[in-house]
């Protein structure tokens, strides 16, 4: 048996895609906005074009943003611009900055990828183990939650953890020139239109490429053959991209009969989630091993928790109480149990305000 089985992910943008650095841009010393661009200082460029103006002329403009300095020099494809921007930030003064390599081409980290498959396979093991919150102990901190549950079912340790059995790279980068100005509100039925984000983002329709391997080593005996592996070998189907690919497929369609019917109470386009959902049904009809994830920024409660499998859950009121889900900012109270998630973050992309994030896999075999 091959120890360690290669295969390659296809990974297609569907909707808009910030994966964050963590670092935000600020007009004037990060970027400039010109004629419907946003563009990008560089950084180490305009250190060395103040030094060749003479100390004189350093300390005089000492405190002026770069953007003022340079701003009859910055234009596309200017040796002090590291990149351009289509598009220009909306009421906003800062820029989410997206996750790039040295070259400032984006790519998709293995880790968000990961991320996302583990909390698809933790929803299927939900689902298939009839599990029920009154039954189920959760942590006080939200952050984690449900860390118990997790190691019953993956492994109480990262050792012991069945993830470690895939290994998923980070994913070639895509050109810069794929890299667009993205506007962002967060929008709840009754409420203003919320405070606008400016962010990096990656277009739709780019394509990445993911290489990784599963290594069934842990899962056999090993040594002289009389010790256990160390994961337990029942669990190593659960990794199959079959296995994988229909948990993603019914997560997505659980998650999106939530939004449409919140988009249809904004009175919001519902064109993209009826497609989507049109596709989905269509690649669980045969054997493909297709299918969606959303990552990234905007993801919200549904995408990175049980979410859908939670809602109806009895006991959910009373988690809702607990870890005072929805509350409102500045002291605007909470939102109702039944109503919540009551808000999304979308993104107006060729005139359409559609969510961010959501991308579509396709496995294949490595070369």
């Amino acid at each position: 048996m091959v120890a360690k089985l290669p295969f390659v992910l296809e990974v297609r943008v569907l909707t808009l895609l910030h994966i964050g650095t963590g670092r935000v841009l600020q007009e004037g010393f990060d970027y400039v906005v010109k004629d419907g661009q946003t563009l990008r200082i560089h950084e180490g460029r305009f250190v060395e074009w103040i030094s060749s103006q003479g100390e004189a002329f350093a300390r005089l403009t000492q405190g002026t943003p770069p953007g003022e300095l340079l701003r009859a020099h910055l234009r596309p494809g200017s040796p002090l611009v590291r990149y351009s921007l289509p598009g220009v930030p909306e009421n906003a003064r800062e820029i989410r900055e997206c996750r790039k390599d040295p070259l400032d081409q984006p790519y998709i980290p293995g880790s968000s990828l990961k991320g996302a498959l583990r909390t698809v396979l933790l929803w299927q093991r939900w689902r298939e183990g009839r599990r029920v919150l009154s039954r189920t102990r959760l942590r006080d901190d939200p952050r984690f939650a449900a860390k118990d549950l997790e190691g019953e079912e993956f492994g109480e340790t990262p050792h012991k953890d069945i993830f470690r059995a895939l290994c998923l790279r980070d994913s070639s980068p895509a050109s810069k020139e794929r890299l667009v100005l993205a506007n962002v509100r967060c929008r709840a039925p009754g409420a203003r239109t919320g405070i606008p984000l400016a962010l990096e983002a990656v277009q739709r329709d780019t394509t990445f490429v993911v290489e990784g391997y599963l290594d069934t080593t842990v899962f056999r005996p090993w040594g002289a053959w009389t010790r256990p592996g160390f994961l337990a070998p029942e669990k190593l189907g659960w990794l199959a991209w079959e296995y994988l690919a229909k948990a993603a497929r019914q997560k997505a369609l659980a998650r999106l009969e939530q939004d449409f019917r919140w988009a249809q109470s904004m009175g919001t386009e519902v064109a993209f989630w009826n497609d989507l959902r049109e596709r989905i049904r269509q690649a669980e009809t045969g054997t493909s091993l297709e299918f969606p994830l959303q990552i990234g920024f905007g993801t919200g409660w549904l995408g990175v928790t049980l979410g859908p499998a939670l809602l109806g859950d009895p006991a959910f009121r009373e988690v809702h109480r607990r870890f005072r889900l929805g509350r409102r900012p500045r002291g605007g109270g909470q939102t109702p149990p039944d109503r919540f998630p009551a808000s999304r973050r979308l993104a107006r992309a060729d005139g359409v305000e559609l969510p961010l994030g959501w991308v579509w896999v396709t496995p294949k075999e490595a070369p």
